[in-house]
């Protein structure tokens, strides 16, 4: 009996050890997939620096978890860190080879850079691992031949009908289908798509903000407004809603409300590096340099690593005219970029060359703005920056070239152009050509002063004796619309000068007498103006 009962008992407590265990077993799958969840979460609420530090902590319990590289990965690549994201896919790969995720990771890489034949490659492996069965992992190929640059869109839409029989109720599938559809320019069915995947699921933020997202792509503002409100309202914590409408009231120049979209932004992801790095940038698109460059400098002292933060921080001290520092940052982002690789868009060189001229290299200068250009041709108006620069360079005949290609790249020059097209014309003797510019400037803007007394000065070089009066005209002008003496007494003085002796000429000695007194007015010494008066007692 006894040998009974201790059968009994041993079997009972065996039974309670395997139902322990078993249950600590599911207890644990369970908290993992909660955490990996959480940590995913983390991620597509753009909150990248708090993701990361949860898929490490996972690692350090789940060492050969391939699964957790996967998504670590998937978090540095969605924040723009290919090369950390390489690095986790590729150790997932060597760590756990039987999980198919992170060749797709790298696959998604290689199809990002255009490397498609090598990407095809990872993505088959994964595939056939999966047995053509696993939902997730042809999600994910599919995922990934929709938004990278080279796209299949063909075999994505192949994966996606597969999905779509294994698991009719799974939201994703429809989601990445309504995508799909989107860059087939398929608009009605890609918000059919975002719909149906909204259908089976109520709370699905993504869903929504697609649809929000696809009318912002139609231009239909109001309606992408109205989605990411109702994303907002879903899911408050949802921090992309956020971001969405502060782009929006930013493109409608509301201003103040985009900034306060922003900040709920930034609170929601976490205040983190890449949260404050989208807010700052949001700042210089903004034209709110001071407070941009206030905040990259935190960033700097957060992580010296980022280039981005060098190049935007030397963009905003040269828009507020610091123009050492700028440099010091322009400099720091071309030698970071020369060893990273990291790609150069032609508003590195813009600024750069902005802020050689500013430091008087202005051959330097000149390479950089000619570089932007030819890197972007909807950057003419660096065709006046290089106009002048030549101009201050007293090489007249290249800075006319630039004011020309200008007109002929956009068939019109603003007032500004043409006033220094016009002087370039003057330095260099071609006086009928000033003189056209200088008209030009005038019939632009009729009250400003300097277009005058610059048309005087060319007109005075084409009636070098006065004897027929053409700068009389501008010069009295200059005269009426100028009223800031003692800052333009040069400039004045020059035009009662020519204006007394024009009068002279003419025997109105009672009109010379006037303007010769005016000259006395703002200049008392004026010697001769005196000796003017003095011949005419």
């Amino acid at each position: 009996m006894q040998l009974l009962m201790t059968n009994f008992n041993n079997t009972k407590l065996a039974k309670i050890i395997a139902f322990t265990f078993c249950s600590a077993i599911i207890m644990n799958i369970n908290a993992r997939a909660q955490s990996i969840q959480d940590a995913i979460k983390f991620t597509e609420n753009e909150q990248f620096e708090t993701a990361t530090k949860a898929f490490k902590s996972l690692l350090k319990g789940q060492p050969t978890n391939g699964e957790v590289y996967y998504y670590i990965g998937e978090n540095y690549f969605k924040n723009e860190d290919a090369d950390s994201a390489l690095y986790y896919y590729k150790k997932g790969a060597e760590i756990a080879p039987t999980s198919p995720l992170n060749f797709i990771g790298q696959g998604k890489i290689l199809q990002y850079e255009g490397k498609t034949v090598d990407a095809k490659v990872q993505f088959d492996k994964a595939l056939t691992m999966g047995a053509n069965k696993n939902t997730v992992v042809m999600l994910k190929v599919a995922e990934t031949l929709i938004k990278a640059p080279q796209k299949d869109l063909d075999q994505a839409s192949k994966l996606l009908e597969v999905v779509t029989k294994l698991e009719p109720k799974n939201p994703e599938v429809y989601i990445l289908t309504g995508d799909m559809f989107l860059e087939k320019t398929d608009g009605n069915n890609a918000i059919a798509n975002y719909k149906k995947a909204q259908d089976l699921d109520k709370s699905s933020v993504k869903a929504i903000l697609r649809v929000g997202q696809l009318y912002s792509r139609a231009k239909n503002y109001t309606e992408a407004l109205d989605y990411y409100r109702d994303a907002a309202k879903v899911d408050s914590s949802f921090a992309p809603a956020y971001r969405e409408q502060g782009e929006l009231y930013y493109m409608a120049k509301q201003y103040e409300k985009a900034k306060t979209k922003y900040k709920r932004y930034l609170d929601l992801a976490g205040n983190n590096f890449s949260a404050k790095q989208r807010y700052a940038s949001f700042l210089f698109l903004n034209k709110e340099y001071k407070e941009s460059i206030s905040l990259f400098n935190e960033l700097q002292k957060q992580d010296t690593t980022k280039n981005f933060v060098n190049r935007l921080l030397a963009y905003s001290l040269y828009e507020t005219g610091d123009y050492p520092n700028g440099t010091i940052y322009i400099n720091r982002f071309f030698n970071r970029a020369t060893i990273e690789k990291t790609k150069i868009i032609a508003s590195d060189f813009e600024y750069r060359g902005k802020l050689f001229s500013k430091s008087g290299k202005d051959s330097l200068a000149l390479i950089d703005l000619e570089h932007a250009l030819q890197m972007d041709t909807s950057k003419v108006d660096l065709l006046s920056d290089m106009g002048a620069i030549y101009l201050k360079m007293k090489q007249y005949v290249n800075a006319v070239k630039s004011y020309e290609r200008k007109l002929k790249a956009t068939n019109k020059l603003n007032a500004n152009d043409y006033f220094s097209m016009g002087r370039a014309y003057f330095f260099n003797q071609d006086y009928i050509n000033a003189d056209t510019c200088f008209g030009t400037v005038i019939k632009l803007q009729k009250t400003l002063p300097i277009g005058y007394y610059w048309r005087a000065r060319t007109s005075n070089k084409l009636d070098p004796d006065g004897k027929l009066g053409l700068a009389k005209p501008f010069y009295e002008k200059y005269v009426e619309y100028t009223t800031d003496a003692k800052k333009f007494m040069k400039e004045l003085t020059e035009a009662y000068e020519y204006l007394g002796y024009y009068f002279m000429l003419q025997k109105d000695n009672a009109r010379a007498k006037e303007l010769w007194l005016k000259l006395k007015e703002i200049d008392p010494s004026n010697t001769k103006a005196q000796k003017a008066l003095d011949s005419l007692k």
